[in-house]
């Protein structure tokens, strides 16, 4: 019977048959096949349809074998296929745990990704076994009891995210929104391609870094951290297709050091490849900022005992960070541990140097940013934080006047003047009403008098048999006094809309009521400069300089008193 079996195995190596695919899913097709292979090989078909069947099923089990994935962690091992859905893993791993699903939230976190239900684990991206070595996926799970009033995380998560980056494109389709520079306030021009998905990177990029905090908590919060700064990730990389230039953006360099971070609050340990990836790309993107030469006297100086410029904030993270990654590949790093602590103790500034600076009215994090700034004077910082403040409250007002809208007088329009307009001229176009504050520079009753007033009927109806649309012909005549050659005129000014190719996609409709537009812009607005901590509303621009690096501390101190570094990633 062996020889009977090698010989229909060798035939269907040679006809490149492969049971495992359609249609020999259907059985009326073996049988055929079996038919076949009988009156070739001179056996009986009984025999031949027994082993083709016996074949199939061994490839079947080979190919699921290739499918499987193991979920290891504390105290569990679950192996599932990568062709079902995250919610059978999620209760399979729930009750390997001692949980139930129906009863808990339990959260996943592989390979630095928080498991999903609808998708399959293949679509989420977590790999088969295979393709590790036949090695597990080493995942943290967090769990928190279910109530009646409260609803799933990652659901309720997942919403969060939708409604932050709807608000940010909303206020992306804004013309008058500008984006600015965190150090000087100055607005920044970007590519119309890339607002959208720039705006959407910088938000979930803040919202990341207030869901993991100052702390190695773990938990849920860090699994939203992740979630958060792998959107931001994503958008960035959007972001920089659609215009290169952004790639030289310091906010790039610091997300990846927050998930790094990220990582070590969850105590990932299946995200060390990503993490020296992602630590390489922030190291890359530091040496933009300051050559190696700079970066070995400031480690220099706080090996001394110094004081070093905010400048090494984020080089102090890397390095922190690479010990982590350093440690959890059993390698040594003592030069380097002792260049983390000198480094962190260099750029502490104690609570006595920064409560005067908060008694001027300043935040702690700008305080300390400017203490930083100053290497430790306290006069030098105070200075430094009045003329910033001066700087900033001038270069932001140009975008609140429309960033350069100019009236007849040469003057920028003001805001507060166009919001009236667009409650008292609600059924005039957006350029319209630009148009007449211009005119009449900066008078919103004027402008609203000469937008509301009455057309002569049949100037309108000749503007529209010519081919004019009926609105279009009523702003024409307004904007002309009621001329109708004059109107005629404008109208065939009026350049034809120009088709944009690789437009991106178009923002969520806005309310057709321009009272409701203003509303939704503005909380648009309200949303994104909350989620971006103030920073376009010039509240406090030192997010990065002024960090506290109080998880960096605690990371440190962990490291002391355990002696290994390798159960944080």
């Amino acid at each position: 019977m062996s020889s009977l079996r090698d010989a229909v195995r060798d035939k269907l190596r040679e006809d490149k048959v492969k049971l495992w695919l359609p249609p020999y899913d259907d059985a009326s097709k073996v049988d055929a096949l079996a038919k076949t292979y009988a009156a070739a090989l001179q056996a009986p078909e009984p025999d031949v349809a027994a082993h083709l069947a016996d074949l199939r099923q061994s490839a079947l089990a080979k190919l699921a074998q290739r499918t499987l994935i193991t979920l290891q962690g504390t105290n569990f091992s679950v192996r599932v296929s990568t062709e079902l859905p995250g919610a059978v893993a999620r209760a399979a791993v729930a009750a390997a745990l001692g949980h139930d699903v129906r009863t808990q939230h339990v959260r996943i976190v592989g390979g630095g990704k928080a498991l999903t239900d609808a998708e399959t684990l293949k679509e989420q991206g977590w790999p088969a076994d295979a393709t590790r070595n036949g090695e597990g996926l080493r995942c943290v799970v967090a769990c928190t009891p279910k109530t009646e009033d409260m609803l799933d995380p990652d659901a309720l998560a997942a919403n969060e995210r939708r409604r932050v980056l709807e608000a940010c494109d909303v206020l992306a389709s804004d013309r008058h929104f500008a984006l600015s520079d965190g150090s000087s306030g100055r607005r920044v021009d970007v590519h119309h391609a890339a607002r959208a998905p720039l705006v959407r990177a910088l938000c979930c990029h803040a919202r990341g870094r207030q869901a993991l905090g100052d702390g190695l908590s773990g938990g849920s919060r860090a699994v939203d951290a992740v979630a958060w700064l792998r959107e931001a990730d994503a958008e960035f990389s959007r972001a920089v297709v659609a215009s290169p230039g952004l790639r030289d953006l310091a906010n790039l360099g610091f997300l990846q050091l927050d998930l790094v971070r990220a990582y070590c609050a969850l105590g990932d340990a299946s995200s060390v490849d990503d993490a020296e990836r992602r630590l390489a790309a922030a190291r890359a993107a530091l040496v933009k900022r300051y050559d190696a030469v700079y970066e070995s006297r400031g480690v220099d100086a706080a090996r001394r005992g110094r004081k070093v410029p905010a400048a090494f904030v984020p080089l102090a993270r890397l390095l922190v960070l690479e010990c982590v990654a350093a440690r959890a590949r059993g390698q040594a790093a003592a030069d380097r541990i002792r260049d983390a602590d000198a480094m962190l103790v260099a750029l502490e500034h104690s609570e006595a140097a920064i409560r005067p600076l908060q008694d001027l009215g300043h935040s702690p994090r700008a305080a300390r940013g400017a203490l930083r700034r100053a290497e430790g004077n306290s006069i030098r910082a105070a200075n430094e934080l009045t003329e910033r403040a001066g700087r900033l409250a001038a270069n932001r007002a140009r975008p609140a006047a429309m960033a350069g809208e100019v009236t007849a007088d040469g003057s920028l329009i003001d805001a507060e003047s166009l919001s009236r307009v667009r409650r008292g001229a609600k059924r005039a176009s957006e350029s319209a009403r630009l148009d007449a504050l211009k005119r009449h520079r900066n008078d919103a009753d004027a402008a609203i008098a000469e937008l509301t007033a009455p057309v002569d009927p049949t100037a309108l109806a000749s503007l529209v048999s010519m081919g004019a649309e009926a609105g279009a012909a009523e702003e024409a005549l307004r904007a002309t006094g009621g001329n109708i050659d004059a109107a005629a005129a404008k109208l065939l000014e009026a350049p034809p809309p120009q088709p944009q190719p690789q437009a991106p996609p178009p923002p969520p409709d806005l309310p057709t009521d321009d009272e409701d537009r203003d509303a939704a812009l503005q909380a648009a607005r309200e949303l994104v400069e909350r989620e971006l901590g103030g920073a376009l509303a010039g509240a406090d621009a030192d997010a990065e300089e002024g960090c506290d690096l109080q998880f960096e501390r605690r990371l440190r101190r962990r490291d002391h008193q355990r002696g290994i570094l390798n159960t944080y990633i």
